[in-house]
This record gives structure tokens, C-alpha cells and sequence, in this order.
């Protein structure tokens, strides 16, 4: 299935007359402004979109090359893609996030997709605050074949990322993914203590983790864009991994956050089986926002 079989944005249901000829410019721009407002869209990158729109569609009145502008411009505030896991080298890879984003589904994906491409892999349960965290992902572990380091409720999470790191070291497995536990970001004291993870990590291995995601639930409103600043302010995420992406989601948030903080998108989950992964396409994600 292609991303954009997955996800249909609700923007196109909006754009359908903003590009019908015959109308006032201004008007056009207006209701062009509005729609990628409702589409999540901060305010920020709407002006700027907006304006570029209006700057190159002068003298045009074509619909679909109004359309092709307002796509091209889209992607440019898209930063370029990465393939995170296309060399040898081992990686830990870190999910963070608030509560409920899907943090410990996507680390079972994740899971899937490195056994898919002939790697070994290893999950830590690091989410010790709730009370099926780790029992959670100890079943996706049984399910895959994976192994599973946790601990019980309550225990410290830096004990179980420090067994964690050091198991996936002595059994020289390729990747080791580590679920963590959801907070809220305006909680500094979380916030510090996820800043302690990731020290241990570094401490047990230099050079780790090579990657820290942010897991946004796509159906989230601009509250991620906040999110996406203090989760790198305290755990120097470098990719968002986009989360319960699928046609309920408006999905024009991960644009703000993407353009804002540039950030590449790496990774789309949507639905629950451990097959429902893609990586990000710009083009595909922006031709499913847009519609037909």
C-alpha cells in the first residue's frame, strides 16, 4: 500500500473552488489562507505559502497550475528525507513523546522493519510509569521474535536503558530500539529525567543514540509543534517518526513542525498491524494532502 492510499488529507476537500476561474484574486487567497489554516497549518508557514502562491500565480488562471505552484511550495518546506537505517552501522534509536502518541506500536514496527532487512534487533521497554508499558511490548517481542529488555512498574527507566544498552552491546545485535515513557512536555521534571536516558546511553555507548524520534499522533493539532520544540530542547531529537497516520487525520501539523525545526519526517506508522510502516515520502505525503 502506498502512503498515499493510507492518508487522504482533508485539504482538497477544501481546495476544490479556492482555484475556480473566474474568481477575485484576493478572494482566492483568502479562502486559500483559511483552508490550510483547517488543515493544521501553523500561521507561520500559511503567510508564507500564501504569499509565494500569490507572487507566482499572478496572470495565471489555470486551477491545476495554481495547484502545482501551491504543491512545489509544500515540498519546499519539507527538509530532505534520510534513510536512518540504510548503512552497517549498530544504531540505538530512542522514541520519545507525550502520552498516547504510539510510541510503543511504533518501536514494534520498527522492530519489524529491521528483521524485514536481515538485521538483528532488540527492544527495551523504558516505559515503567504505565502499567502495560512494558507488558505491552513484551508481547510485540514474542509476537516477532525479538528480545525484550524491561522491568517491573515503577522501577527506574535508567536501570532498564542501562540493561538495555549493554545487553544489545555483549549479544552485538545491529539495532536496539527503546520505547520511553510518555510525558508532557511543559513537565520539566519528566523532561529532565528522559535528558538523564539519554546520557545513560551515551555513557554506555559513545556515539548513542544515533537516533532520537519524536512519535507524533497525526491527528494531533498544533499543540505538536510545541511538543516537537521542548522534546528537542531536552533529548536533541533529530527525526520525527509520524504516527496513526490514516484518513482522519489532517496531517498539515507535520508540515509547521518539519519546516520549523527542520526536521526530517523519516518514518509514517497507520493501523496496527507490525507491517503498517513506510518511510516518508515528501512527494507522496504532499500529493495525499492535496488530493486528487
Amino acid at each position: 500500500m502506498a502512503l498515499k492510499d493510507l492518508f487522504r488529507g482533508r485539504l482538497h476537500e477544501g481546495l476544490a473552488s479556492v482555484f475556480a476561474p473566474g474568481r477575485k484574486r484576493e478572494e482566492a487567497l483568502a479562502d486559500l489562507q483559511e483552508q490550510l489554516l483547517l488543515a493544521d497549518i501553523a500561521m507561520d508557514e500559511v503567510e508564507r505559502l500564501t504569499r509565494a502562491v500569490a507572487r507566482q500565480a499572478a496572470g495565471r488562471d489555470g486551477r491545476e497550475e495554481c495547484l502545482a505552484l501551491l504543491r512545489r511550495e509544500l515540498l519546499a518546506l519539507l527538509p530532505a528525507p534520510r534513510r536512518p537505517f540504510a548503512g552497517d552501522a549498530r544504531t540505538v534509536v530512542m522514541l520519545v513523546g507525550v502520552n498516547g502518541s504510539g510510541k510503543t506500536t511504533s518501536a514494534a514496527k520498527l522492530a519489524r522493519l529491521c528483521q524485514a532487512q536481515g538485521r538483528s534487533v532488540m527492544l527495551a521497554a523504558a516505559d515503567t510509569f504505565r502499567a502495560a508499558g512494558s507488558s505491552q511490548l513484551s508481547l510485540w517481542g514474542e509476537r516477532l521474535g525479538v528480545p525484550v529488555v524491561g522491568g517491573d512498574r515503577g522501577v527506574d527507566p535508567g536501570s532498564v536503558v542501562f540493561n538495555a544498552v549493554q545487553a544489545w552491546q555483549g549479544r552485538s545485535l545491529d539495532r536496539l530500539v527503546i520505547d520511553t515513557a510518555g510525558r508532557m512536555q511543559s513537565r520539566e521534571n519528566l523532561m529532565r529525567e528522559l535528558e538523564k536516558l539519554v546520557r545513560i546511553v551515551a555513557r554506555i555507548a559513545p556515539g548513542q543514540p544515533a537516533e532520537t524520534w519524536l512519535v507524533l499522533d497525526a491527528s494531533t493539532e498544533q499543540n505538536a509543534l510545541v511538543q516537537a520544540e521542548k522534546f528537542r530542547e531536552f533529548s536533541g531529537i533529530n527525526g520525527l517518526f509520524l504516527a496513526k497516520l490514516d484518513g482522519t487525520a489532517k496531517g498539515g501539523a507535520v508540515v509547521s513542525i518539519a519546516a520549523r525545526l527542520r526536521l526530517p519526517v523519516l518514518f509514517v506508522g497507520g493501523g496496527e498491524g507490525a507491517d503498517d510502516l513506510w518511510e516518508f515520502s515528501p512527494g507522496e505525503f504532499v500529493d495525499a494532502l492535496l488530493g486528487p
